[in-house]
């Protein structure tokens, strides 16, 4: 069995650079593998959105998901994922902030089903999406210490697991 890189059934490099003329100064735009990658800043992060969403080239109106990364430098990054469900467009919009100003813009005005990917995200990897309609821990107590994904989390002591 050999594995392989997803492949794009689209004009990827035609949808890559239409995206990055309409997004030129405010993101960089490339593509990896089947998918067009936004690197944007928290400014410019609601703006690319509705570019991917309502752009006819793209249509991104399914969103999939949200990850947050932690780069291990004080770096965290929330990558969105979203598909154009009659375009076939994929999309990834990456977003870096810091441990120390952990907020990044919801994208919940822009796709709904943002809600709940954001709370998991900001559960795990405490990244606050600044405007989400109802941002809180899905997984963990509110009173739950820090946010597990981060690699510079330290587990709370406890006698029932032997600390």
């Amino acid at each position: 069995m050999v594995l392989s890189s997803p492949q794009p059934t689209i004009d990827l490099a035609a949808v890559t650079a239409h995206v990055a003329q309409r997004l030129a100064g405010r993101a960089r735009v490339s593509s990896l593998h089947d998918m067009v990658v936004v690197d944007v800043d928290r400014d410019n992060l609601v703006d690319a959105a509705r570019v991917v969403h309502d752009d006819p080239i793209t249509r991104c109106d399914l969103y999939s998901i949200n990850a947050g990364v932690d780069m291990g430098n004080g770096e965290l990054r929330s990558v969105t994922f979203v598909r154009g469900t009659t375009t076939h467009v994929f999309v990834m919009l990456r977003t870096p902030c810091s441990e120390l100003d952990a907020h990044v813009p919801s994208l919940v005005p822009v796709w709904v089903g943002a809600n709940w990917a954001e709370r998991e995200t900001y559960d795990m990897y405490g990244i606050v999406f600044d405007g989400h309609p109802d941002l809180r821990r899905v997984f963990l107590e509110e009173t739950f210490p820090g946010h597990p994904l981060r690699k510079s989390f330290m587990p709370p002591r406890s006698d029932a697991r032997g600390g």
